[in-house]
């Protein structure tokens, strides 16, 4: 092989390697904003790029692995922006990269409702298990979070070959942590539309009371493997919002969201905001990470003015969802929709700048 054809490929490496490194870098953020990470997804990512931050461990030194990542993300676009014959991947790229560094990275736009990252985390996990003849299963919990002394309900219901939900005698065995079961639960129909339910206090089984951790339902019906489970989590409540909120429009361009909480236990919170034109129009999410003590704060959510800019609708902006997790053993969740808002805005009043310019 020539010298020169050697050069190419290292550079052809190096570009490869970049861009799969931006590309990881991407992917974590994306699933950072909508949810949990799959294991074996993070097992194969923690293994092909070690040195990436882990998902839920935002730290300072973190804001210099971002800015290395922008560098380097502006390096590969250089590079492939100097080429003078471009291919159909190139362009790919240079677009790509152009739309990651149009925001902010705590900054992302939503096309639709369904793209909400903190729907998606919230979302309740229906699971439908078919068996061989065609029976099926389906099988949810109302919610996936859980505090102690919150109202927890279950729904399931069967249905046979054709699709018509049939009578059931359906029980369920709750297991913590996948070892420890903890009791059988015995659904009801209370209203006869043949989709039962089973309701109790979180945080307590016939009286008594139940560790932190992430809870299983299991049911197993008399049909030949037709059985599945839904999960929750049961924490300690360790923050809300008070439903105090405030806007304002910043000296940059951007819409400032400050919403009020109440940190009850010392800890790492991690916040997020989505912003709507109304109940149907989504424009973006935020989100924001602080070290708090026990009190009152005023959580800042900062909303990139392109990002408005490009939703191309004038303001009042409706907040639409807030969430608060903490990082613990279980993880903390909570859910808040204020309903709240904005003042008047014209688009006209927002910074029309890129993030970053390439």
């Amino acid at each position: 092989m020539s010298v020169s054809s050697k050069q190419r490929n290292k550079r052809r490496t190096a570009l490869v390697v970049s861009v799969l490194f931006i590309a990881a870098a991407i992917f974590f953020w994306r699933v950072g904003n909508s949810g949990d990470l799959p294991t074996a997804v993070a097992a194969e990512a923690k293994t092909v790029f070690p040195s990436l931050p882990k998902q839920v461990e935002i730290k300072e030194s973190q804001v210099e692995k971002e800015e290395l990542v922008d560098d380097e993300s502006i390096k590969v676009w250089q590079e492939i922006q100097a080429r003078p014959v471009k291919t159909e991947l190139h362009q790919s790229l240079l677009s790509d990269l152009a739309k990651f560094h149009r925001y902010p990275p705590e900054n992302r736009a939503i096309k639709n409702p369904s793209q909400d990252p903190i729907t998606q985390t919230h979302a309740p996990d229906q699971r439908t298990t078919h068996s061989d003849n065609g029976d099926a299963l389906t099988l949810w919990t109302e919610r996936k979070f859980y505090s102690y002394g919150e109202v927890l309900r279950a729904y399931a219901f069967q249905t046979d070959s054709d699709g018509a939900k049939v009578p059931a005698d359906l029980t369920a065995l709750m297991v913590l942590d996948d070892q420890q079961v903890v009791g059988i639960l015995t659904f009801s129909d209370t209203n006869g539309d043949l989709i039962y339910e089973v309701e109790m206090e979180a945080g307590s089984y016939q009286g008594q009371p139940l560790p932190a951790g992430i809870y299983k339902i299991i049911v197993d019906t008399d049909i030949d493997g037709l059985r599945d489970a839904a999960a929750f989590t049961l924490s300690e409540d360790t923050g809300s919002y008070t439903g105090n909120l405030r806007d304002s429009l910043t000296s940059e361009g951007n819409l400032l969201i400050e919403a009020e909480v109440e940190i009850l236990e010392q800890g790492r919170f991690y916040f997020r905001a989505s912003l709507y034109n109304d109940e149907q129009s989504s424009i973006g999410t935020t989100q924001n990470a602080l070290q708090l003590p026990p009190g009152r704060h005023w959580i800042p959510f900062d909303f990139y003015g392109l990002m408005i800019r490009d939703a191309d609708q004038d303001g009042p902006y409706l907040v639409k969802q807030l969430s608060i997790s903490r990082v613990t053993v279980p993880r903390t969740e909570r859910l808040f929709e204020p309903g709240y808002y904005t003042e008047r805005y014209s688009l006209e009043q927002f910074n029309d700048t890129p993030y970053k310019e390439l």
